[in-house]
């Protein structure tokens, strides 16, 4: 079965597009929104994605513009951003949340996903 798209193998833990992984290694996630922030900012992460949609085996990735998500830091992501296991979306504006994924690709760069849950 050919897959469409940027996905996440949930059983393989890897990220692929189309059939061609594209990353196969997950960061632990101790880092702080600050630093995250700087990480987008200052271009570490090469590739942000958000994922919407996800089953127990694939997670189904969108790419975003890294401008996009830079001219929106301090209105959409910023005070959104839940860099804990657990979240009550109560605590978020506007009753939605981005759970933080970093993921080093197959070139070395960084790639960002952002979870969302609402």
């Amino acid at each position: 079965m050919l897959r469409k798209g940027y996905f996440i193998d949930k059983e393989k833990n890897q990220i692929y597009n189309n059939e061609v992984v594209v990353a196969s290694k997950v960061y632990s996630n101790n880092i702080t929104l600050q630093e995250l922030g700087q990480m987008i900012f200052n271009g570490v992460v090469e590739d942000i994605f958000i994922c919407n949609y996800q089953t127990e085996r694939k997670s189904t990735l969108e790419r975003l513009f890294i401008q996009d998500v830079k001219s929106e830091w301090n209105t959409k992501y910023k005070n959104n951003i839940c860099l804990d296991d657990e979240a009550s979306l109560n605590d978020f504006p506007n009753g939605y949340c981005f759970f933080v994924e970093l993921w080093e690709s197959e070139k070395g760069t960084t790639i960002l996903v952002l979870f969302q849950y609402h």
